[in-house]
């Protein structure tokens, strides 16, 4: 796990028969610069899978950091605060307010954030909040209060550096930069991506490295989430894990 950017590719290579050049950021070769392109691409929208290793945890102080926003709403009941700098997207049904047990609803509908915003006096229902112009709005803030929530970091790769690591916080990063760059969530998944968008680019049959990669990340999502399922016997390759609820909340 958490292989260089040249580990990578160059087992993506090894795997479909290429030459491995001896570097591949700053390449002049076309097939390299496209490799390197694709890869930065796919760690892009490999975010979107929301594997465990990205989550992280944002305490928001209600009462401090706050700026109330008189063109939402010119009572003043609105406020707005930042998300975090490496915020990418909020993992649903995990918002919570101290003191409360309900989930606190976000996002709020258009037209239920219009309808309060028409009515006088202060709201003390559910906690009600909106994304807009990626900041977080929260409807009559309780300034003793703080909200909790989850999110999705943006960076999936750590900037790599010759020697040993700094003992600081690392440098974080949405795409590769050097060879050096580690990519922190899982390696297999990354190289059958790339080795299947390589493959197809190129014109070539990619039919069972997409079913290669269609298996392997079926399981890594079971396991990532820590579900369980049923396997029926002698049915290999059995279906994988489920990666999402499977119940409807009515």
């Amino acid at each position: 796990m958490s292989k260089t950017l040249k580990q990578i590719l160059d087992q993506v290579n090894d795997e479909i028969g290429f030459d491995l050049p001896s570097s591949y950021i700053g390449n002049t070769d076309s097939n390299i610069r496209q490799l390197v392109a694709l890869t930065n691409g796919l760690a892009i929208e490999l975010r979107d899978l929301r594997l465990q290793k990205l989550i992280r945890q944002y305490f928001l102080d209600l009462g401090s950091g706050g700026t109330v926003d008189l063109n939402e709403d010119p009572e003043g009941r609105i406020s707005w605060w930042p998300f975090p700098t490496d915020f990418y997207a909020v993992t649903p049904d995990t918002t919570y307010q101290n003191g409360r047990i309900d989930i606190a609803l976000w996002p709020t509908q258009a037209q239920d954030w219009a309808y309060l915003i028409s009515r006088t006096g202060p709201q003390t229902l559910r906690v009600r909040l909106r994304t807009i112009d990626d900041r977080i709005y929260v409807f009559s803030p309780d300034a003793s209060q703080s909200i909790q929530f989850e999110y999705i970091s943006k960076y999936p790769i750590t900037i790599g550096t010759t020697g040993p690591q700094p003992s600081t916080t690392p440098t974080l990063s949405e795409t590769f930069t050097q060879d050096i760059d580690i990519w922190n969530l899982d390696d297999r998944l990354l190289e059958l991506y790339i080795k299947v968008a390589y493959k197809t680019e190129k014109g070539l049959d990619a039919s069972r490295d997409e079913e290669r990669r269609r298996l392997y990340e079926n399981e890594l999502r079971g396991r990532d989430q820590n579900a369980t399922t049923i396997r029926p016997p002698w049915a290999y390759p059995w279906p994988g894990q489920p990666w999402a609820n499977l119940w409807v909340n009515q």
